[in-house]
């Protein structure tokens, strides 16, 4: 049987009684979630520019793309910064 004097100790050892209780990892499910919504504004973010880049591109004629050295088909690696001479 745990004794009571346990219950404020982590898996390390470590006194927590002075911390808010992880009670079933939903403090540790929350911070994972704020990671993920984070990681997701910061990945539309950057399809929302590339799609941008894309939409500039595309006003372009081909004897412009020809001046500045690309060709139309060279575009979606372009906006996704892909593009290599």
């Amino acid at each position: 049987m745990a004794s009571f004097a346990n219950l404020n100790r982590n898996r390390a050892g470590h006194d927590t009684s002075g911390q808010a209780s992880d009670f079933l990892g939903f403090a540790t499910l929350f911070r994972g979630i704020q990671l993920l919504a984070g990681t997701m504004a910061e990945r539309r973010a950057a399809r929302q520019e590339r799609a941008q880049i894309a939409r500039e591109l595309s006003t372009y004629t081909d004897r412009e793309l020809g001046e500045l050295g690309f060709s139309r088909a060279d575009l979606p690696m372009i906006a996704a910064g892909t593009y290599r001479r």
